[in-house]
């Protein structure tokens, strides 16, 4: 049992855990997991605000887990509980939604969707002409569109095919924005220059060596570093069948690390990510690294 008593733990009948204090809950929560005497929780749970994942290797049952909550006044909403099965094999995964965010790969295609339909909401403004500056008409395109298209890009691991089509599709929009048309032609670069943009997939890559260093900079405990120690470790035989495009891999594979002139760096093992977390903890040596990473990207783009 815990150490706290359970009148201590419990929520008053007028408040949700939308609004009781964070330690609060968390205690609740910790609770829970020790008084369960079936199992049905691991020893840590992923808690992001009221929204709690718990990751079991076999089926949990919902009524179990509404009893052990119901004791502490929380209830679940069982509409909205999502049962998900990771594998390498199964797709269901692939349709569920973390945090606003499709899993796989599709989350780019819908980024595509909701950027269009954001962009054709404010068409009146693209047509205007020159009433309206072209500074101006980039500054809502980056606030209210490239906002929506690159959100949470530095979680995507895209291939090369799939970095071009983003690319080309990010060219579109800006042609849209500078009312630019068929048969009129602009090179790609000459189309940058009038935006003050740059190529997406630089901005992708940014993003996801920020979001990396920021992770590896967190306490080891948290379930984004547990996930990355537990990558390398290797079990079982290896999948029939090619390579899945991973997070790791494409940041191992970035061809333009060997440019660098803080020696090659690389992410194949436990090793070499406690190598890279070194580094992440200052941050703005992180930050330097980040900056050469990108500008290391433009040069090739530009041999290229």
């Amino acid at each position: 049992m815990s150490k706290l008593k359970s009148q201590e733990l419990r929520c008053p009948q007028h408040l949700t855990p939308d609004t009781i204090d964070r330690k609060a809950l968390l205690d609740i929560l910790k609770t829970i997991i020790d008084e369960d005497e079936k199992g049905f929780c691991q020893e840590r749970l992923h808690v992001y605000a009221d929204d709690v994942d718990f990751v079991s290797l076999e089926f949990i049952k919902v009524e179990e887990v509404q009893k052990a909550l119901e004791r502490h006044r929380l209830f679940v909403n069982v509409d909205k509980t999502d049962f998900t099965t990771l594998s390498r094999n199964a797709k269901d995964w692939r349709e569920t939604k973390k945090v606003g965010l499709l899993i796989g790969d599709e989350d780019v295609e819908r980024r595509k969707q909701l950027s269009t339909a954001a962009l054709l909401k404010l068409r009146n403004i693209w047509i205007g002409g020159d009433k309206i500056k072209r500074d101006t008409k980039i500054k809502l395109y980056r606030a209210l569109v490239k906002s929506i298209l690159t959100y949470n890009c530095g979680t995507w691991a895209l291939t090369q095919i799939e970095e071009d089509k983003l690319d080309a599709f990010h060219r579109k929009q800006l042609k849209q924005i500078l009312n630019i048309k068929y048969p009129v032609n602009i090179k790609n670069e000459s189309l940058y220059k009038k935006c003050n943009e740059k190529h997406l997939p630089l901005h992708i890559l940014e993003s996801r060596w920020r979001l990396f260093g920021h992770i590896l900079r967190r306490d080891i405990e948290i379930p984004a570093n547990k996930s990355m120690e537990a990558y390398f470790v290797r079990k079982g035989g290896k999948f029939l069948g090619r390579p899945i495009t991973t997070l790791p891999n494409v940041l191992n594979n970035n061809k333009d690390l060997s440019r660098l002139p803080t020696g090659e760096l690389r992410l194949k093992t436990n090793e070499d990510l406690d190598h890279l977390r070194s580094i992440a903890q200052v941050r703005q040596q992180w930050k330097g690294l980040t900056k050469k990473t990108r500008e290391a990207a433009e040069a090739s783009r530009s041999e290229d």
